[in-house]
């Protein structure tokens, strides 16, 4: 918040029309707080506006003129409109990327069973069984006597 430094008038309740706010503290001048968003209003109007009490800083705008308070608030409601915009856009991209990383989940999870499926077809049992429930044994001859007998 910009702060003016006016010189009041012989009554102290307005600022002196004869002299032009300035920005520096000098003898003599009254600091006044002005909302960013009225400057402009006070600079061309600095004269009508009232101060609010013989101590203070902030000064109150005639019936013709925007109110400064009002004015403050008006650019806080604007400066949060664009802050709730901004994140609606964050929260709608953030939903899109949840979408495509969860289509991308289920495309990995369908790969992965439709690979252990085709794994699973092509293993071939490590034994088998009879109907006396011995485990059938293997007739090759060991590679030991199949050498010697050469």
């Amino acid at each position: 918040m910009p702060i003016y430094y006016v010189k009041s008038d012989s009554d102290n309740q307005f600022p002196d029309k004869e002299t032009t706010p300035v920005l520096e503290p000098a003898d003599g001048l009254r600091a006044v707080n002005i909302p960013t968003t009225s400057v402009q209003y006070f600079t061309r109007y600095w004269w009508m506006y009232a101060f609010k009490s013989d101590d203070s800083q902030e000064v109150t705008a005639p019936g013709n003129l925007p109110n400064l308070d009002i004015d403050y608030l008006q650019g806080l409601i604007d400066q949060q409109g664009k802050q709730i915009d901004q994140q609606t856009k964050n929260i709608e991209s953030l939903q899109t990327e949840n979408k495509s990383l969860k289509s991308a989940n289920e495309l990995t999870q369908q790969g992965l069973m439709e690979a252990v499926d085709y794994l699973s077809s092509q293993l071939t049992p490590a034994s088998t069984t009879t109907g006396t429930g011995s485990t059938a044994t293997s007739t090759a001859a060991p590679a030991s006597s199949a050498a010697s007998g050469s």
